[in-house]
């Protein structure tokens, strides 16, 4: 059939189109498994102006294949590709130019792309073989094209979205960020993890009693959920059952939380300056003008400190010095974000803009501090990767204020007091660590 692609001549012909860019959608062994446990079976690919795509099968039952080294030849020589989610691309081709749509769609429309691979056609295969890891090498190759024909009809007006400002650091530095989190997985008791978490297919995304995440980037703050095969990894319960289900992968765990990390951003961004005592600590101090502060109030402070994240200032404290400057830090971004139409996170360059609905300046103030969040450890997360790239210690799991790390005593001692640098910048940001042979830390 002429849209499938398997001779030379063929490549090259469809190569010659790849000046105008194209759109390319994988098609793993299966669908619904992680892709860390998946490889590539075909690539349907759509150059920009064609009125149809073509599907060049790797691995598959039907016709020839061709050599993926090919394939990725191919797909470079592309002056832009735009894909459904690039951190998935990666896992099969290393294309750090792709534009992720889904990404665009969601930083621009404040919502999530619309597509589904819920066929009649690919169902029949998935309600027979649901646990195969082959499940695509079974389906016809013309099915699997249409399937990504469907596909790309209800997403190809995304490719028309102006690029907004911000968008880069998303589309390259966190989604390589992410997908290089995801690699190492998280080690499990298998059978003491099943009958906790009931994961979907437990064949999906653990194998050798290692479990592997997937971060989703596409919210409307940029803030990433962790959630696969019906596990909730960015809030595992704090029960002793749950968190004894996980084990090393090396010799124990550490985490490493941030102090008070909300409230230290926000004042990074008022000027207002804390020393590395607990900032809920310095800040109780003054809300009860008192030098030494008891459990009592020390908790109540960081319940003030708490609304005051959210804009609700409690009325008996909103004289306090710092509360005064919060109050005037929201009123300035609801006056720039009515003025301008869009005020954006001033380390990625993220807009919120007045496509979001339902804004009020309490709201603005919260989803630009999680933005904040965000963006800050992307950078650290980067920076951690980059120290962890020849050692044995792994970080396995980030949740917003904290880092979960596999330490390998092979790499010293130092391994940890350097960590703990790279993440507190200068002492600006404070962390405690806590370490334990499971997550009952």
């Amino acid at each position: 059939m002429f849209y499938i692609i398997e001779t030379d001549t063929q490549l090259e012909r469809l190569q010659a189109l790849g000046r105008l860019g194209g759109y390319i959608d994988i098609v793993p062994t299966n669908y619904y498994f992680h892709p860390k446990l998946t490889s590539t079976v075909a690539v349907y690919l759509r150059p920009i102006n064609s009125k149809h795509g073509f599907i060049i099968p790797i691995d598959h039952e039907e016709g020839l294949n061709v050599d993926k080294e090919r394939v990725y030849e191919l797909l470079k020589s592309y002056t832009s590709l735009y894909t459904l989610d690039k951190k998935y691309l990666l896992y099969h081709f290393n294309l750090q130019g792709a534009t992720d749509l889904s990404l665009l769609y969601s930083m621009v429309k404040y919502d999530k792309l619309d597509y589904s691979r819920d066929f009649s056609f690919i169902n029949i295969f998935y309600n027979k073989f649901k646990n195969s890891n082959i499940t695509n090498k079974l389906i016809p190759i013309s099915k699997l094209y249409e399937a990504s024909e469907k596909i790309y009809d209800k997403v190809k007006d995304s490719i028309e979205i102006t690029i907004p400002h911000g968008f880069d650091f998303y589309n390259k530095t966190a989604t390589n960020v992410f997908y290089l989190l995801e690699q190492s997985g998280l080690g499990i008791h298998t059978e003491k993890f099943v009958e906790m978490f009931t994961p979907r297919e437990l064949k999906q995304n653990t194998v050798n009693d290692v479990t592997y995440t997937y971060y989703n980037l596409y919210n409307i703050t940029s803030r990433p959920t962790n959630a696969f095969n019906s596990v909730n990894y960015a809030a595992i319960p704090k029960t002793d059952k749950h968190r004894s289900t996980f084990k090393p992968q090396n010799d124990f765990f550490v985490e490493f939380d941030f102090d008070g990390y909300h409230v230290r951003l926000l004042c990074e961004q008022l000027g207002y300056k804390l020393t590395d005592e607990s900032a809920h600590m310095q800040l109780a101090k003054k809300y009860f003008k008192k030098e030494v502060v008891g459990d009592e109030e020390y908790n109540k402070a960081k319940q003030i400190n708490f609304h005051a994240l959210y804009g609700r200032i409690p009325e008996e404290y909103k004289d306090v010095d710092i509360f005064v400057q919060i109050q005037e830090f929201i009123n300035s971004l609801w006056i720039k974000y009515e003025g301008l139409g869009e005020v954006e996170n001033p380390i990625s360059r993220k807009p919120f803009t007045e496509e979001l609905k339902d804004m009020n300046p309490q709201k603005l103030m919260n989803y630009l501090m999680q933005s904040l969040e965000t963006s800050r450890n992307i950078l650290i997360l980067k920076d951690v990767l980059r120290y962890l790239q020849d050692k044995k210690t792994k970080v396995v799991l980030y949740t917003y204020d904290s880092l979960l790390f596999d330490f390998s005593k092979e790499d010293g001692k130092d391994t940890l007091e350097e960590l703990k640098d790279i993440l507190e910048s200068n002492k600006k940001y404070p962390v405690k660590f806590k370490y334990s042979k499971d997550l009952c830390l």
